[in-house]
């Protein structure tokens, strides 16, 4: 038996698709968490994907192919039924310019770091976060509560409505709970109340630089402070899209850029939903292989979110294991590498 080693408190989402000509589509799996698995999955073959490892929250209306194709993802999966409630489901509107509008229809069944069973905590080591800040130091306090003396790793994604001037000491105060912490560069700018953050690498680098301070140099953290009991080095790793992904560590405080992967051959990405989640799944995975080293993590990510990008929804797998009919992920981050 694969104990499981990875997992993502993010949320699982059945999505409805509305596009500018007025065509639908219905019961397209989605969701932050899901996104983040499959960014996870594309590293690991059965039963290696075993160490993977998800609690779908669904309820009783899920769809029976969503239910399918969760399952074919051959991971440590538990089906949590809700038959009070729906499925979260969400409505994106496409609109020009590739413009997106999202509501929710059903409301969000969140994880919570009480739901996992104690055989997860006592052996998952990278755990994948995207919420609030407040939710993100619950999490936290919980399961480390739970875990006692097992140094599971958090890789936080904030939301992008918690990214706000106003909560700057709450976001503070939750960084410095985290091993990482990876904001894309319009929610890292938006923390600081930048009105016009332009996206050059030096623009980025610069408010990146201001968060990176703030969450781990003027306030360090310690192994008495914060409720934090790691002693590991922090960093902030912030997503910049196609320009790809800076990294501050801070055991290397000088920013260290990873590209996107597919930066020279941009006209492979067609739809960018869910590339952020994707590389945090790549991340989680680079972490535990890389010794916790954040830039050669960021690899992993890149890769993992070019699989999210050249189609439009979630990355597709064969009968023989082959992610996308391309180039799998390891032959793309010794691409990377190289």
């Amino acid at each position: 038996m694969v104990d499981p080693i990875f997992t993502s408190f993010g949320s699982l989402i059945i999505d409805d698709i509305r596009y500018p000509d007025g065509t639908e589509e219905r019961n397209i799996l989605g969701g932050a968490g899901i996104y983040a698995i499959y960014g996870m999955r594309v590293w690991l073959k059965p039963p290696e994907s075993l160490k993977i490892a998800y609690l779908a929250q669904e309820g009783h209306d899920l769809p029976l192919e969503v239910e399918q194709q969760l399952d074919s993802l051959e991971i440590t999966l538990q089906h949590v039924r809700h038959d009070d409630m729906p499925t979260t489901r969400g409505l994106n509107i496409f609109g020009a310019n590739d413009h997106r509008d999202f509501e929710y229809i059903h409301p969000i069944i969140r994880i919570t770091a009480l739901d996992p069973p104690l055989s997860w905590v006592k052996s998952v080591k990278v755990i994948h976060i995207i919420c609030a800040p407040e939710r993100a130091i619950d999490i936290v306090t919980q399961w480390r509560a739970r875990a006692d003396c097992v140094p599971a790793k958090f890789v936080w994604e904030p939301l992008p409505w918690a990214c706000l001037p106003e909560a700057y000491d709450v976001v503070c105060k939750a960084a410095r709970l985290m091993d990482v912490v990876t904001p894309n560069h319009e929610e890292a700018a938006a923390l600081l109340n930048i009105q016009q953050p332009g996206d050059t690498t030096q623009s980025i680098e610069k408010y990146s630089q201001m968060l990176f301070d703030d969450f781990f140099i003027r306030n360090p953290y310690s192994k008495n402070g914060n409720n934090d009991t790691t002693t590991t080095p922090k960093s902030l790793i912030v997503r910049a899209g196609k320009r790809g992904a800076v990294v501050y560590s801070t055991d290397h405080t000088t920013p260290r850029w990873v590209p996107a992967y597919w930066s020279k051959d941009p006209q492979r990405v067609r739809d960018v939903t869910g590339a952020g989640n994707t590389f945090c799944g790549g991340l989680c995975i680079g972490l535990e292989e890389c010794n916790m080293d954040p830039y050669k993590a960021c690899f992993y990510g890149a890769v993992s979110a070019s699989f999210a990008v050249e189609q439009v929804g979630l990355p597709t797998c064969d009968e023989n294991g082959q992610w996308n009919n391309g180039k799998q992920a390891r032959e793309r981050l010794q691409e990377m590498m190289e």
